[in-house]
C-alpha cells in the first residue's frame, strides 16, 4: 500500500477516536416543589404554583431547625450571631461528582436592623447564607439564582430555611422554585473501550508504516 493510503487510514482512525469520545448530553432532573412531594417541613411552610414559601413567623427554634436539617449544633450561629426561630424544608438527593444543583429564590423582609433576619440553604453539613436584612436593607427584598457543584458522589440532605434574628417578631420569608439537578455528561463505558481500541490501532499502523519506509530505503 502506498504512503497516501496509510495517511488516509490514520486520519480515519483519528476522526473515529474523536467521535467515540463524545459524551452524551447532560440531563436536568426537576426536584418537585409543586406539592412538596418528597419534602419534609418544619415551622411555617406553604406550597403553590411550583414554589414553596417559608416564613420566620410562627416558626420553630434554632435548635430544632439544626436538628431537622441534620446540621451541627450552632451551625446557624456561623451565619448570624443571634438566630432565634424560623422555618425550614428538606429532601434527600443522590448525586455524582460534577453534578450541579440550581435553584431560584427570593428573600423579603418586613423587619429592620438591628434585627438581621436571614435565609440560607444547606447541603449535608454545609450551610450557606443566601441573604439577610443587612444585604437587602430595611423592609427590602432580593431575587437571585444559586448553583452548587458537587465534588463527591453521595447522598445528601438538601435544605432551605429562613430565621429571625434577635427577636421572634416581624416576618421575613424565603421563596424557592425551579430546583434542578443537572447530571454531568460522561462517556459510556463501551465508548471509552472503543476509543482505546482505535487509539491502539493508530499506533500499530504508524509502526507498520515506519517499517515499510525502512524496507523501501534498503
Amino acid at each position: 500500500m502506498g504512503s497516501l493510503g496509510w495517511k488516509n487510514i490514520l486520519l480515519m482512525s483519528g476522526a473515529g477516536a474523536t467521535f467515540l469520545l463524545s459524551a452524551s448530553p447532560s440531563q436536568a432532573a426537576v426536584i418537585n416543589l409543586s406539592d412538596l412531594t418528597g419534602w419534609e417541613t418544619t415551622g411555617n411552610a406553604s406550597s403553590s404554583d411550583g414554589q414553596v414559601s417559608l416564613s420566620s413567623s410562627g416558626g420553630v427554634s434554632r435548635v430544632i431547625i439544626e436538628q431537622f436539617l441534620e446540621l451541627p449544633n450552632q451551625a446557624l450561629n456561623s451565619l448570624n450571631s443571634s438566630p432565634t426561630n424560623g422555618s425550614a424544608l428538606k429532601t434527600t438527593i443522590t448525586v455524582n461528582a460534577g453534578d450541579v444543583l440550581e435553584f431560584d429564590w427570593r428573600f423579603s423582609t418586613n423587619d429592620y436592623l438591628p434585627y438581621n433576619d436571614f435565609s440560607f440553604y444547606s447541603i449535608g453539613s454545609l450551610v450557606t447564607k443566601l441573604a439577610d436584612v443587612a444585604l437587602v436593607g430595611n423592609y427590602g427584598n432580593t431575587t437571585s439564582k444559586t448553583s452548587y457543584t458537587f465534588d463527591q458522589d453521595g447522598k445528601y440532605t438538601l435544605g432551605f430555611g429562613v430565621v429571625n434574628s434577635s427577636d421572634t417578631a416581624v416576618n421575613s420569608t424565603l421563596t424557592v422554585n425551579n430546583v434542578l439537578e443537572s447530571v454531568k455528561p460522561v462517556p459510556e463505558p463501551f465508548t471509552i473501550l472503543a476509543s482505546l481500541t482505535t487509539a491502539g490501532l493508530g499506533v500499530a499502523l504508524r509502526r507498520k508504516q515506519k517499517q515499510a519506509a525502512n524496507k523501501s530505503i534498503v
